[in-house]
């Protein structure tokens, strides 16, 4: 189960059961997921030991549409006799035909009903009840899984939702903060992305992004309004945020990693940075892009103290601080996003 749920794709997890239902199995056992319904339709999840050409097909009838569990009395009458003569073509040229047995099991979780798993022997003895068994015990693994994973992301979408809602009443209450986090957040993500980073990576990137400057609730709204110069007190003020918005984070039990990024968003590589004076090495990489697409976001943005800057005028800040201030290769690839892919914000930005 657990290794599963690691796979991104519902596919993907289908694929591993298939693989370890036919490692499980003497003679030559091919098979294939099919999900859907009728009202939506059905369609070839996964297979193994057919061809990937098998998923590319639009399947109308076959012996999913009573999915047992049982074992297919007349594998041809339910996968042949009944599809259009060009279906039936398809499914004969990647060697469905000479399939001599078939069993059917329902794949479906306690809360939801995900599809069809078909096993297909060719040669040797026909399933018996014990295949039937077996092959029921992993679609329930694997419908478990599915409805698991789902609720996970649902969870996550959920936290989501939950994190921007936080973020934009925060930011309403402070005007010259309104949608900064949510840019914030879709220029991190694309440099994110430029650089590779996973998908867990991205959406840790995303939580801190969001997060990064929440503790500002804690500092006095004339201050983060002020127009006009800020004076150094407030300044050393204003430097606090970040550890105030690593509490609000730690309090909503986020990993150690969106922490550290949170906490680490305004260091800089020559140790000029806040609140740890940290250099180099000792930041991580997730809070060097959160450094460069908070520097850019800020002075794109009108502020209290001044108007904005526009985005060449951030280009040049990035660009004088590169390999000193701020990471090299984000620069870069900030300075190509913008200069030469003309990136631009969408608040519809994913992980």
């Amino acid at each position: 189960m657990e290794r599963l749920v690691r796979y991104q794709r519902p596919q993907e997890r289908s694929a591993e059961v298939l693989r370890s239902l036919r490692a499980h199995m003497p003679h030559d056992v091919r098979g294939y997921v099919v999900s859907g319904d009728e009202a939506s339709g059905f369609k070839f999840d996964a297979q193994v030991g057919y061809n990937d050409a098998l998923l590319g097909l639009v399947p109308a009838n076959g012996p999913w549409r009573s999915p047992g569990p049982r074992l297919v009395p007349n594998l041809v009458a339910e996968l042949f006799t009944s599809n259009e003569p060009n279906v039936r073509t398809d499914l004969g040229n990647l060697g469905m035909r000479e399939a001599t047995s078939a069993l059917v099991v329902p794949v479906a979780g306690r809360f939801e009903e995900y599809g069809t798993l078909v096993l297909q022997r060719h040669g040797g003895p026909p399933f018996n009840e014990e295949d039937l068994k077996l092959a029921g015990r992993w679609a329930n693994v694997l419908g478990e899984t599915q409805s698991l994973a789902y609720e996970l992301r649902l969870a996550k979408l959920s936290l989501v939702q939950f994190t921007r809602a936080f973020v934009q009443g925060f930011e309403a209450q402070e005007f010259s903060q309104l949608g900064h986090a949510e840019r914030v957040t879709a220029y991190a993500l694309a440099l994110g992305r430029a650089l590779e980073l996973n998908r867990p990576q991205l959406a840790d990137l995303y939580f801190a992004a969001m997060l990064h400057d929440i503790g500002k609730m804690y500092i006095a709204s004339d201050i983060l309004n002020k127009p006009g110069k800020i004076t150094n007190l407030e300044y050393q003020i204003i430097q606090t945020h970040a550890e105030y918005s690593y509490n609000i984070a730690r309090e909503m039990d986020l990993p150690q990693e969106v922490l550290t990024m949170v906490l680490q968003h305004q260091e800089r590589l020559d140790g000029s940075g806040y609140p740890n004076r940290l250099k180099g090495d000792e930041i991580i990489l997730e809070s060097r892009i959160l450094a460069v697409a908070d520097v850019v976001e800020a002075m794109t943005s009108h502020r209290p103290y001044r108007p904005a800057l526009g985005i060449e005028a951030a280009l040049r800040e990035i660009e004088s601080g590169r390999g000193v201030k701020y990471d090299a290769r984000v620069v870069d690839i900030c300075i190509s996003l913008f200069r030469e892919e003309g990136f631009s914000f969408s608040s519809d930005s994913e992980m």
